[in-house]
């Protein structure tokens, strides 16, 4: 595992998250359980408003479904990007003004 945020790209690297408890997590009262153990504490303090305590358990006990979703994200772009690409490759072939236009939009 890397200790550093961020991948070569400047992306978050998911690699430092591989082999956590998988969801569901849940906040109970600030302590955080996942498959029926507890795998995190938080502090309920007042140091800052309880709101917004709450908020950041809820948060952290919606972590895994926060990975997931930026995995799907992630996958999701790559499939656009790929499928751009062939359109790029399709237009330069058959129409190079059109594809030469849109790249003058573009950029």
């Amino acid at each position: 595992m890397t200790e550093k945020s961020q991948n070569e790209e400047g992306r978050i690297d998911l690699e430092k998250y591989t082999g956590h408890t998988p969801a569901p997590w849940k906040n109970v009262a600030g302590d955080i359980f996942g498959h029926n153990e507890h795998i995190a504490d938080t502090v309920l303090e007042q140091v800052i408003p309880q709101d917004e305590a709450y908020a950041n358990t809820f948060l952290i006990a919606d972590a895994p479904l926060l990975l997931a979703e930026v995995k799907r994200l992630r996958e999701e772009l790559r499939i656009t990007q790929s499928n751009f690409s062939l359109v790029r490759i399709a237009l330069s072939t058959q129409y190079p003004e059109i594809e030469e236009a849109i790249w003058e939009v573009i950029e």
